[in-house]
This record gives structure tokens, C-alpha cells and sequence, in this order.
């Protein structure tokens, strides 16, 4: 497999003590074609300096951010400023948790445009549910 199709999710649950020493034990993967993912940016370790020093090629909005934006300025406000961020620095936004289509319009009306969530589709191992994956959507 080409290694431009693996992504490497960095977790958000443990603290970066020494960000020179992982950014060099990633530097030879993504020299290989790796792109590097923050899972669940804005929880628990996975903060703004977090993504600075990793300067992820995705960005995973953690659902917390996303869950109401739809209602919540605020909200909206931070998912309009990460989406420019992203942009200005070649990162791609996914929206993590989308659970109604006016979460899902939200996000999209903000310049989102990649997402995930059970109203788009629900975690499934089993090959033949990934079939569907690749119709095409019934008008």
C-alpha cells in the first residue's frame, strides 16, 4: 500500500513532554508520504499549541466543539476560525460527532468539509455494510 493513504491519528489522551522528539520520530514518516492526523482537537491534551507544534495535515474537531453548533455562536465562531486556520496552513478540518443535518449544514455553511457521525453513518466492521459506502445517494 502507498503510504500517502495511511493516516496516523495522534490521540489526544497522553501529554507531549518532549515535542522535538516526537516531531523527529515522525519526520521520517511523513517524508515517506504519512499525513499526520490531532484526534479530537479541543479536549483533553489536544490543544491549539498541540496542533502548532504538530502541524497536522488533519485536524479533528472533537465533538464537544461540534455537538449544537447549529445553536451556539460561540461555537460557530471557533469552528469559522479553525476552518481558516486549517486552510491558511494546508490542514484539512474533519468535524467529528455530527448527529443532525443541522449540525451537518452548520458545518458546511462554515466551510467544513469532511465530517463524521451517526447521522452520517454508523461504525460498522463488517465488509458488507462498506459496500454502500460507494453508491451513489438516492434522490
Amino acid at each position: 500500500m502507498a503510504l500517502a493513504r495511511v493516516v496516523l491519528e495522534l490521540t489526544e489522551r497522553l501529554a507531549v513532554n518532549d515535542y522535538a522528539l516526537l516531531l523527529a520520530s515522525l519526520e521520517p514518516l511523513r517524508r515517506d508520504g504519512v499525513r499526520i492526523a490531532v484526534d479530537d482537537a479541543g479536549s483533553g491534551f489536544a490543544s491549539m499549541r498541540h496542533i502548532l507544534q504538530l502541524r497536522p495535515d488533519i485536524i479533528k474537531l472533537d465533538r464537544i466543539l461540534i455537538a449544537g453548533i447549529d445553536h451556539d455562536q460561540g461555537q460557530r465562531a471557533l469552528g469559522t476560525a479553525m476552518t481558516s486556520f486549517a486552510q491558511q496552513t494546508g490542514a484539512h478540518i474533519v468535524a467529528e460527532g455530527i448527529e443532525t443535518l443541522a449540525e451537518l449544514l452548520t458545518v458546511t455553511q462554515i466551510g467544513m468539509t469532511s465530517a463524521q457521525g451517526y447521522f452520517l453513518g454508523r461504525p460498522t466492521l463488517h465488509p458488507s455494510d462498506w459496500t454502500d459506502w460507494h453508491k451513489e445517494p438516492e434522490s
